[in-house]
């Protein structure tokens, strides 16, 4: 499953992105935080809303290969906190 993006597309600024935690997993942003970090990745707790939401930066010396590691990596984060059906 993807990551829902709390800002559209069209409307998403170059530095850094929002993303809403997904409804059907249960976590903490410092278990996710702790995990992704100790994988060699850093993000950033959400900012400005009402809702649970985590920041990916998106600025500086970033590759493809870097954006699908952290995602691959939050995935397997996620798939590990899906609530059972």
């Amino acid at each position: 499953g993807r990551l829902p993006l709390l800002v559209k597309l069209g409307y998403q600024g170059p530095i850094i992105t929002t993303f809403a935690h997904p409804a059907d997993a249960a976590f903490t942003f410092r278990e996710m935080y702790d995990y992704v970090k100790a994988r060699g990745y850093v993000i950033y707790p959400g900012k400005l809303t009402d809702g649970d939401t985590f920041r990916i930066g998106t600025i500086g010396e970033i590759y493809p290969a870097d954006i699908l590691n952290v995602t691959s990596i939050l995935g397997e984060f996620v798939a590990t906190k899906r609530k059972e059906a």
